[in-house]
C-alpha cells in the first residue's frame, strides 16, 4: 500500500474518492442521529479545500483503499468551534498544533488488511513527532461497538512516545415519546 498526500483532490480520483466514502459511511446514515456522513457538494467542497490535507491510501492494485482528512486550520471546519481549541490548547493553537481530522473511511473490502492502521499512522504520527494534538468526532456506534477511539489509541501508541486519549465533549439527544399505550 502507498499513501499519497493531496491538498486538492479533482476528476477521476475525486469520484473514486466519494465512491470510498459513501461505502465506508453509509451505515452510519441509520446509526447515528448527527448527521455523520457529508453530502456529495459538501464532499466535493472539503476535497476542493485547499486547508485541508487528504490521505489516500492506495492499494498494490492500484485501487483506493482509505481516505481520510486532516487539518490545521480549524476554521475550514464548519461544525467545529476553533474558539473551543484556542481556549483549551492557546499555546498549541496558536502555533498550529490543534489538528481535526475530518474522517478516516476505509473501503469495507480492505478490513481487516492493515489498511485502517495505515492512514491512522500517516496522519497521526506527524501530530506526535509535533507534539501537538488530533482531535476526531467518534459517533457512540463506534466508540461503544466498534472500540474506535481505543483503536486509534492504541495503534498510536505503537509509534508514538506518549499518548492520552480524553474525551472532549458529548452531545446528548433526548427522545420524548407521547405514544399512547393503549
Amino acid at each position: 500500500m502507498s499513501m499519497q498526500v493531496m491538498q486538492v483532490v479533482h476528476g477521476d480520483v475525486l469520484e473514486k474518492a466519494w465512491k470510498l466514502y459513501s461505502r465506508s459511511f453509509d451505515e452510519l446514515r441509520h446509526l447515528a442521529v448527527q448527521r455523520h456522513v457529508m453530502y456529495d457538494d459538501e464532499f466535493d467542497a472539503v476535497m476542493a479545500d485547499s486547508r485541508v490535507d487528504k490521505y489516500l491510501l492506495w492499494g498494490d492494485d492500484g485501487e483506493l483503499r482509505g481516505v481520510g482528512t486532516m487539518t490545521n486550520q480549524l476554521e475550514s471546519m464548519t461544525l467545529i468551534s476553533p474558539d473551543y481549541f484556542a481556549h483549551r490548547w492557546p499555546e498549541r493553537y496558536a502555533a498550529g498544533l490543534v489538528f481535526y481530522i475530518g474522517f478516516v473511511g476505509v473501503d469495507p473490502d480492505s478490513h481487516g488488511t492493515g489498511a485502517f492502521s495505515e492512514i491512522v499512522r500517516a496522519m497521526t504520527e506527524p501530530v506526535a513527532a509535533l507534539e501537538g494534538v488530533a482531535i476526531l468526532d467518534v459517533c457512540s456506534h463506534n466508540k461503544n461497538r466498534l472500540h474506535l477511539t481505543r483503536a486509534i489509541r492504541w495503534l498510536a501508541s505503537s509509534w508514538a512516545p506518549a499518548v492520552e486519549m480524553t474525551d472532549l465533549d458529548a452531545q446528548t439527544y433526548v427522545a420524548y415519546d407521547f405514544t399512547l399505550a393503549g
